[in-house]
Parts: structure tokens; C-alpha cells; sequence
């Protein structure tokens, strides 16, 4: 295996340096930090203290005034509310998160989560005539963003959207309520939230620190969606992991899945043990499952949708494991000709 050398410029060697002066950091880990943007005491006293003091103000986001007068808008007349996810980790969580919310606050919520192989990503058109006459509010999570055209045929049935999203924004945007960090125009100071990120906001502005309860939640989101662990990321993750890391509120269903063995879950156990089999629902073409395992307070349904989420990642390995031999065979194939 061929090494590389690690090379730095003049001016991170000089930033390195003046950190290591200031803070006795190891020659290594000053020039690690410095390449990573963190070239000075403050920066990196920064990075490290992680808490959920540091997290932002969920109103800083543009439009989370108006999303959150129109659900309490639903809740006072009663009105029907459905959560529209996606079927991977980041939706299936988002979901989740929102669906919880709403129902603590005694709103008739219901949820859909489309199929991988059915549906797609997104709203889909066969979403239209589902939500017609059944819905009175719509909200998306971890999607909606690009669904210009699609919404407005959802609007014609009198059904209110509102879209949460952490995807780059097109040109042409919804005509409907809109919470993404990616949006210009805002006052958040941080735009690399997940889609769950974008839920727990939306949720801490509803019902204030109660929503904390489901960091865990957000930070398997987080990680799974292969968000940057910086800033406010960081602090999420922190704080999730807080919870799963104490007996009495790591949940029975991230129990099941994660194993008995592990006794300090970190943020690799979420990304190689929980978002496989979380993820593995959607693959193998029953995504709802793991958000009724999310959601559920029965210990032996919890049990059993979790035995079932490891049966479909087994299978999912199994169907990789095929495709890439047969990817394989044909690579060689081809190669002798």
C-alpha cells in the first residue's frame, strides 16, 4: 500500500503552531484541529463543550411563526393532520418525532411513510387522491422541497401544506408554508440540520423542552444521514447519545436493535447497528415497519417488530451479497473479452 504524505500550508503550519503555544496541544493534533477550521483556544473550547445550551433558537427559521400558528390553527378546530415521511433513517425518524409531537398535543395524527419501490422519494402523485377529503393539514418531513407541482395539486382538494425539508432548494419553491435551513433569506446560523433536525426544531417549538426526550432519535438521524458532526450537529449528537447511554431512557425498541453486548453506544453504533436494520424496512419493502417499532409502547409488539427488522437486514445482506457476485461474474466476463 502506497503512503501519503500529509501536507499543510504555510499558514496552517503558522496557525498550528500559535494553537500549540496557546493550548499545549501535541504538534499533530494542532495541525489536525487547525485544517478543520479550529485554529484557535476559543474555536476549540467550542468544539468540545457540547450541550443542548448551545443549540439555536427554532424561530430563527424562516416560516416557523407561520407553521406553528397554523397547526395550533388545526388543534383548536379540531382539523385532521397527517405526517408525510420517507422510508429511510432520516424520514422514518422525522416521522416519528412529529407524529409524537402532534399527539402529545391531542391532534388527530395520522402518518405515511411511501415504499421505495412503489411510491419513491417525495410526494407522489398517488398521494393526491390519498389525502383528498381525509386530511385537512399536510406536513412533510425530510422531503417536499422539490414537490412544487404536486402540492399545488394536493392544495385544489383544500388541504393545507406545510413542507419540512433539510434538501438544497430548487428554483421554482412551494407555494405553502416552508421550514428549510437551506432556503436564503433566514436568520439560522447553521444549515446542515437533517430532516429530524428540522422535526425537533419544529416540535421545541411547539411544545418547548419536552421535545428533548427524542434527541436519540435526532441524533440517529444525524449520523445515519451522514451529516457533518460540526456545530449544532455536534451538540445533538452529544445530547442523543446521553440518552442512549442511560438505562433509564435508552428506549426498549434502540435496546432490541443495538444488542445486549454493547456498553457504550457511540455514534458508530448508530451508524452500524441501529441505521442498517432501521433502513432495512424500507429496502426490503415494508419501510412503515420501523416506525411502528418507534412508536410503539407494547413490549412484546416492540420485541417482535424488532425481530422483524433484524430478519429483513439479514435478508438485505444476503440480496447485497448476490448482487455483488453476480456484479462480480460479469465484471470478469466482460474483462475476457
Amino acid at each position: 500500500m502506497t503512503s501519503r504524505k500529509w501536507v499543510i500550508n504555510g499558514a496552517e503550519r503558522d496557525a498550528a503552531a500559535a494553537l500549540r503555544a496557546e493550548s499545549g496541544f501535541l504538534p499533530l493534533t494542532a495541525r489536525l484541529l487547525c485544517s478543520r477550521g479550529l485554529d484557535t483556544a476559543e474555536k476549540v473550547a467550542d468544539f468540545y463543550d457540547t450541550s443542548r445550551l448551545s443549540f439555536y433558537d427554532p424561530y430563527l427559521l424562516k416560516d416557523m411563526d407561520k407553521a406553528v400558528a397554523r397547526i395550533r390553527e388545526a388543534i383548536e378546530k379540531k382539523e385532521r393532520v397527517c405526517i408525510y415521511g420517507d422510508y429511510d433513517v432520516d424520514g422514518v425518524t422525522s416521522t416519528t418525532l412529529l407524529y409524537t409531537y402532534l399527539s402529545s398535543l391531542g391532534v388527530e395524527t395520522s402518518y405515511f411513510i411511501p415504499e421505495r419501490m412503489n411510491e419513491g422519494y417525495g410526494l407522489s402523485r398517488s398521494a393526491i387522491e390519498r389525502f383528498a377529503g381525509n386530511v385537512d393539514l399536510l406536513i412533510t418531513v425530510d422531503c417536499g422541497i422539490s414537490d412544487y407541482e404536486t402540492i399545488e395539486e394536493i392544495k385544489k382538494f383544500g388541504v393545507d401544506v406545510i413542507v419540512t425539508d433539510h434538501h438544497e432548494p430548487p428554483e421554482n419553491l412551494p407555494n405553502c408554508i416552508k421550514i428549510n435551513p437551506k432556503i436564503s433569506g433566514q436568520n439560522y446560523p447553521f444549515d446542515a440540520l437533517c430532516g429530524a433536525g428540522v422535526a425537533y426544531k419544529l416540535g421545541y417549538a411547539l411544545i418547548g423542552e419536552k421535545a428533548d426526550d427524542y434527541l436519540d432519535f435526532v441524533a440517529l438521524a444525524t449520523v445515519a444521514d451522514s451529516m457533518d458532526l460540526i456545530d449544532e450537529n455536534r451538540d445533538i449528537v452529544s445530547e442523543g447519545l446521553k440518552l442512549f447511554n442511560n438505562q433509564k431512557t435508552l428506549r426498549l425498541c434502540m435496546k432490541y436493535l443495538i444488542g445486549e453486548n454493547t456498553k457504550t453506544i457511540t455514534a458508530q453504533t448508530l451508524v452500524y447497528a441501529v441505521a442498517p436494520r432501521v433502513n432495512a424496512g424500507g429496502r426490503m419493502g415494508d419501510a412503515n415497519c420501523a416506525l411502528q417499532l418507534f412508536i410503539e409502547q407494547n413490549p412484546n409488539k416492540i420485541f417482535d417488530l424488532a425481530v422483524k427488522l433484524n430478519a429483513y437486514n439479514a435478508q438485505r445482506q444476503v440480496v447485497c451479497d448476490e448482487i455483488y457476485r453476480e456484479a462480480k461474474e460479469k465484471i470478469q466476463r466482460y474483462a475476457l473479452h
